[in-house]
């Protein structure tokens, strides 16, 4: 059986609306993350929706300026934070933050890393290039942060299929959908100490309601060193 702490605190932060950041809330509230508390939350704008959420549960929030990320590990050195979840945060972290939380930092990304990550790929821009490219698939990434520009490991990967007419924000959409699941299921390896397992043969998270070769392309992942994955 997977060990865990008693309770593994989390700072989780967040940019804009906080959708992930409830998911993880809920997850945990219904018992799907046992041992799992999210201790502070923490935005680069002060009108993210998502401070509010934190407010809603209690749990205390604070803005940091978007333009000087200095003081972040201040912030987060009071309190008794195990893990960082990196949910739609658009600023960098700085080094000192990375070197102190090391493999200990989740990051969701909207694209199926390592395509479409890195400097400038963020938001609607991720989608917009999907579309652009082509590409008959998209989805979500749960990595691990490193001093790199989306570049850390995966731990798992949730599949999307483009569809015909699509706009970038219907594709969005359904990304995002994805990424409340796949963001559950990699903060639950790390309370359970098993993210060093998953980042060895990452997951493959996919609808298994979805038809027109999704199993193929995720079973194509494989290059990757994926492992297939149906359901949380």
């Amino acid at each position: 059986m997977p060990s865990f702490k008693k309770v593994f605190s989390f700072a989780v932060l967040i940019s804009g609306s906080g959708s992930n950041l409830q998911a993880v809330l809920d997850a945990i509230e219904n018992g799907i993350i046992p041992g799992a508390r999210i201790e502070l939350v923490i935005s680069d704008r002060e009108d993210a929706y998502g401070l509010e959420r934190a407010e809603n549960k209690d749990i205390t929030n604070l803005v940091i300026d978007k333009n000087d990320t200095s003081g972040l590990l201040k912030l987060l050195n009071p309190k008794s934070i195990d893990g960082i979840i990196l949910a739609g945060y658009l600023s960098i972290l700085p080094p000192e933050v990375i070197e102190k939380y090391s493999g200990k930092i989740i990051n969701i990304h909207p694209a199926l890393l390592p395509m479409f990550g890195g400097r400038g790929f963020y938001g609607i821009r991720v989608h917009q290039a999907v579309l652009a490219s082509g590409a008959p698939y998209s989805g979500a990434t749960a990595h691990i942060v490193d001093c790199g520009i989306d570049t850390g490991p995966a731990i798992v990967r949730g599949v999307v299929p483009v569809l015909t007419g699509d706009t970038a924000e219907d594709l969005q959409k359904r990304v995002l959908e994805v990424e409340h699941i796949i963001l559950v299921i990699a903060v639950k390896a790390m309370v359970e100490d098993r993210i060093k397992e998953m980042i060895e043969k990452p997951a493959v998270y996919m609808d298994t309601k979805e038809k027109n070769g999704v199993l193929e392309f995720a079973r194509g992942l494989a290059e990757l060193g994926d492992s297939l994955k149906g359901e949380l």
